[in-house]
């Protein structure tokens, strides 16, 4: 595959990964029995293992690495932040954890399409 369409992909998952926490968002707080179901369980762990493995990827194919460079290090310091607050939302169907999960999709987004810490604002 080529940079081009790692990046696609990568983009692609990153936005069916936020669309699957909404969807899982919705149903944990109607209590709905779908969320025993494995495949609501599992699929959304599958699609953000390959999304990590092409965001490994792509940092290898720009020669750009957390720690070294600012962005990306938002970028995994975001993650770290999206994952947290994602469990507490789904776990204790809790509404502002949901909505800083939601929130950090986009600071995330902004920052993969502007390669820096400002995301949208830069």
């Amino acid at each position: 595959m080529d940079y081009s369409a790692i990046k696609h992909a990568h983009a692609g998952l990153a936005y069916l990964s936020a669309l699957l926490f909404l969807v899982r968002f919705g149903l944990a707080y109607a209590q709905s029995g779908v969320m025993k179901n494995k495949l609501v369980k599992i699929l959304p762990h599958v699609i953000d293992t390959i999304l990590l493995v092409f965001a490994i990827w792509l940092c290898v194919l720009i020669g750009q690495y957390p720690i070294v460079d600012g962005w990306l290090t938002g970028k995994v310091i975001g993650l770290v932040v999206l994952i947290g607050a994602g469990v507490v939302a789904i776990r204790q169907r809790n509404i502002p954890a949901a909505v800083l999960t939601l929130a950090m999709y986009g600071y995330l987004i902004g920052v993969a399409k502007s390669h820096n810490l400002l995301s949208w604002l830069a």
